[in-house]
């Protein structure tokens, strides 16, 4: 898998979760402001990517991944692309 096929995975979760087009999911999309995802939805989004990546992402300060590409930066981290 390389970075591209991983970010398409990756807007593919949060879009099933978010109940959204794959195509609003972009690197600069704000999860809050942009995307309405709330809390829950933000676990939800965890789980779907711990899953479709088989990774565990661990607890991370919320404000540190502000973005959709902050969060991507950390699961492209941990599957190697």
């Amino acid at each position: 898998m390389d970075r591209g096929d991983a970010f398409n995975t990756f807007q593919d979760c949060v879009a099933e979760v978010l109940d959204i087009e794959p195509a609003e999911v972009r690197a600069d999309a704000r999860w809050r402001e942009d995307l309405d995802a709330d809390s829950l939805a933000v676990v939800e989004i965890t789980l779907a990517l711990n899953d479709a990546f088989a990774i565990k992402i661990p607890d991370v300060d919320p404000e540190q991944l502000a973005t959709v590409g902050q969060a991507f930066d950390l699961v492209a981290e941990l599957v190697g692309v």
